[in-house]
C-alpha cells in the first residue's frame, strides 16, 4: 500500500475516532451518510446552476471549465466516506470559496505558464542571441584592451554619405547610379 494512501486512512481514521468519541459512534455514521449526500446534492446542483449560467451566456468558457473542475473534485472528496475528505471538497463546492479557490488557481497557473515560456525561450538559440547596437564609449579608448581595439579598427564603418548614396540608388549593389530600378 502507498504511503499517501495510508496516511488518508490513517487521517481519516482518527478523525472518525474523535468524532465518535465526542458524539457517538452511531451518531458519526450518520454525520459521514449526511455529509455525503448532501455534499453530493449540492455539488450537482452547483454544477447544473454554473451549466445554465453559462448557456444564457452569464459565464465564460473559462469559468465554466474552472467551476465545472473543482465542482467535479468537490463533489467527488465529498461522496468519499469520511469527514477530513468532506471538509476539503464541501469549499469546493460552494460558490464564494470556490471563486477564491479558481482566481488563486488561475494566478498561480498564469504565472507557471509565464514562467515555463521564459525558461523555453532561453533555452532556445532566440534566447541566446543578442545583438549589439553599438556603444557610448570611443573606440580605442582607455577601457578597452588591445584586443577590443583592434577589433574596433578592423570593422567596416558606414558613415551618413554613403547611407544617403545607398538611400538613393535604391540599394547598395547599384554602383552606376540608376536608381536601382528592378
Amino acid at each position: 500500500m502507498p504511503i499517501p494512501l495510508l496516511a488518508y486512512f490513517l487521517v481519516e481514521a482518527l478523525a472518525f475516532f474523535l468524532v465518535a468519541k465526542a458524539i457517538g459512534v452511531g451518531w458519526a455514521l450518520l454525520a459521514i451518510f449526511v455529509l455525503m449526500i448532501a455534499g453530493g446534492a449540492a455539488a450537482s446542483l452547483s454544477l447544473r446552476g454554473a451549466l445554465l449560467d453559462a448557456a444564457d451566456g452569464r459565464s465564460s468558457v473559462g469559468k465554466l471549465a474552472g467551476d465545472s473542475a473543482l465542482l467535479i473534485g468537490g463533489w467527488t472528496l465529498s461522496v468519499i466516506p469520511g469527514f477530513v475528505t468532506s471538509l476539503i471538497g464541501l469549499p469546493l463546492v460552494f460558490g464564494p470559496t470556490r471563486n477564491l479557490i479558481r482566481k488563486a488557481m488561475t494566478r498561480r497557473a498564469r504565472a507557471a505558464v509565464e514562467n515555463l515560456g521564459v525558461r523555453v525561450y532561453e533555452a532556445t538559440p532566440m534566447g541566446q542571441f543578442q545583438t549589439s547596437y553599438g556603444s557610448f564609449t570611443q573606440p580605442g579608448g582607455p577601457q578597452q584592451s588591445e584586443a577590443q581595439q583592434s577589433e574596433a579598427q578592423q570593422r567596416p564603418v558606414i558613415d551618413a554619405e554613403e547611407l544617403e548614396k545607398w538611400y538613393r540608388m535604391d540599394g547598395p549593389e547599384d554602383q552606376n547610379g540608376t536608381g536601382g530600378a528592378r
